[in-house]
């Protein structure tokens, strides 16, 4: 599997945030979902599809907020461990920067 299809199928198992920084650009992107919608290619709704050679990492926030109820605040769902692992056994390096996980794409 390549990198972006392990990232959409993670992401999209547990319902996580992500954010890209683009090779020509300065800032990363805005927070939202993440999808391959056509091979060589990702889409998310922070940005329109672009095409991978110009991705120089994504970010994946794994921590999701679970609503309890009105009065309760929400707890938070750490899925560090279970993304770790998984994005081990695909080969695919990481590193943690401030509790999120950040995927490097290979240079075209």
């Amino acid at each position: 599997m390549k990198v972006e299809e392990v990232i959409d199928a993670l992401t999209t198992r547990f319902s996580l945030s992500t954010r890209a920084k683009f090779r020509l650009g300065t800032l990363p992107s805005g927070w939202g979902w993440f999808l391959v919608p056509v091979p060589g290619y990702v889409e998310s709704s922070a940005y329109g599809p672009v095409p991978t050679r110009e991705v120089e990492w994504v970010e994946i926030d794994p921590l999701v907020p679970q609503h309890i109820g009105r009065l309760v605040p929400p707890r938070l769902l750490d899925h560090t461990p279970e993304l770790l692992h998984q994005l081990a056994e695909h080969g695919i390096p990481v590193q943690l920067v401030e509790g999120r996980i950040r995927i490097r794409f290979p240079a075209p």
